[in-house]
């Protein structure tokens, strides 16, 4: 094959691949505002269920349905409460720690707030040393 010819082939091989793997834009999701929001702790208004983070090392062990709702939420607070929890521990508990969102929140802590805090702790250690900021 000529290089021309080779080009078409492979331009062409990419058109059919980019139009049967690349992800295809529904209207109603890009035009839909509600549609946008994805973003961790975001609540889905048809079904009230929780948008959370999934760990890409488990991902098919993911069960969108077993992720709770504001109701359960709600709910856990509640029961938690009724339990007698009266220690001076479980009384400085935040109410986020009583539910069923507290893995959630602790994987979204460990694996990405704490990673992104040491990158931005070392960019500026690095930064301080480049430009010597001591005085």
């Amino acid at each position: 094959l000529n290089s021309n010819k080779f080009s078409k082939v492979r331009t062409t091989f990419e058109e059919i691949i980019f139009s049967h793997l690349y992800p295809r834009l529904d209207v109603n999701v890009s035009k839909g505002m509600n549609h946008l929001l994805k973003s961790p702790w975001s609540v889905h208004p048809k079904t009230g269920r929780v948008c959370v983070p999934i760990d890409p090392e488990n991902c098919e062990d993911f069960d969108p349905f077993a992720v709770p709702t504001v109701e359960d939420l709600i709910d856990d607070i509640n029961n938690y409460e009724c339990k007698g929890n009266d220690s001076k521990v479980e009384k400085s508990m935040q109410d986020w720690q009583k539910t069923r969102m507290a893995p959630y929140l602790e994987f979204f802590k460990t694996k990405f707030l704490q990673p992104l805090e040491a990158g931005i702790r070392a960019k500026r250690r690095e930064m301080a040393a480049k430009y010597d900021m001591s005085f």
